[in-house]
């Protein structure tokens, strides 16, 4: 029976050698690695915080369009049927301009003037231009210039624009070519009108 205690005895010590080597490995771990890997598996850690933006983000709704009563509009005449339109953000908040401007004339008793009017893509397609307040987008007309008397000329005295999908126009302010305004009657006849650009680079180089 002596012998039997002694070989038990002996069993049981490896065992408990056993359960101390397989026993909480997190427990003899370096504890700046543990750390980390707590840092990592964090949710609001900043490394993978998913709701950070980035500079890159899409606006959500783009920007409005630019309605006829926001712009200010300078047309310059550069030569003999030939002008630059200056369109000009006049509100308080971005809005953008594309496509084409739509024109009408007034006589001086703001009768309506009819002239012939084509779209054309000069100097190239529109571009959609966003303009923050005080900002300008820019266009190119051009026309037949004529005789007063002749029934194929209209005589305008006031030009009005519209922004691009805007049925209501603006008075333009019309300055002639020494830079003052223009004061007096505007023959004009088969008017052509350039695509709204972001700068005035070829505009009336057409």
């Amino acid at each position: 029976m002596r012998v039997a205690r002694t070989v038990a005895a002996t069993c049981l010590i490896p065992a408990a050698l056993v359960l101390a080597a397989c026993g909480d490995p997190a427990s003899d771990a370096d504890p700046q690695a543990s750390s980390a890997s707590a840092a990592s598996a964090d949710p609001s850690g900043t490394s993978s915080d998913p709701s950070g933006t980035s500079s890159g983000a899409p606006d959500d709704g783009g920007t409005a369009a630019c309605a006829s009563a926001n712009l200010s509009v300078d047309v310059t005449i550069q030569d003999a049927g030939l002008a630059l339109l200056a369109l000009t953000n006049a509100s308080s908040t971005a809005c953008q301009l594309d496509g084409w401007v739509t024109l009408a004339f007034e006589r001086a008793d703001r009768s309506t003037v009819d002239v012939a009017q084509e779209q054309v893509e000069q100097p190239g397609p529109p571009l959609a231009t966003d303009l923050d307040p005080g900002e300008s987008a820019f266009a190119g007309i051009k026309w037949a210039t004529c005789d007063p008397s002749s029934t194929d000329c209209a005589v305008a005295t006031t030009v009005r624009v519209g922004a691009p999908g805007d049925s209501a126009t603006v008075v333009a302010r019309v300055i002639g070519i020494d830079g003052a305004d223009l004061v007096g009657e505007l023959p004009i006849a088969d008017v052509r009108v350039g695509s709204i650009q972001p700068s005035t680079q070829g505009v009336v180089a057409w």
